[in-house]
């Protein structure tokens, strides 16, 4: 296969597709980092259906999930000192990957955040 050709096949994916949003797609990307905004990007049509929205939309409910999760295992972890540990570190790396998503929303590209974006897809 020559170089030129393994761009045009459909089969491969990469993790940083480019797209040319419209401006609402490109706000409701960004917003789906921003805690619950993500249910903006979900309900709102016709932005709804675009899978670059989807793609933004689906790292944020991952990222609120996670959020809301290590709040509450960090919190019953507290009473020794491993939640007082981690919870700091979980939160900033939730901020760092909320970051990068917005970064890559803003450059009209995807993102699938690392560790889970393989693994969990909630929005098809």
């Amino acid at each position: 296969m020559e170089n030129n050709e393994q761009f045009n096949d459909p089969t491969m994916t990469t993790s940083a597709e480019t797209f040319e949003p419209t401006s609402n797609e490109k706000a409701f990307a960004i917003l789906a980092y921003f805690g619950i905004l993500w249910l903006i990007g979900l309900i709102k049509d016709p932005e709804k259906d675009s899978p670059y929205v989807k793609n933004h939309v689906n790292n944020g409910i991952i990222l609120c999930i996670a959020g809301v999760a290590s709040s509450v295992i960090c919190g019953l972890l507290s009473f020794i000192v491993i939640g007082a540990i981690l919870a700091p570190i979980v939160g900033i790396a939730l901020t760092v990957f909320a970051i990068i998503g917005i970064v890559k929303a803003a450059q009209n590209q995807t993102y699938k955040l690392p560790l889970v974006g393989d693994k969990f897809t909630l929005i098809k």
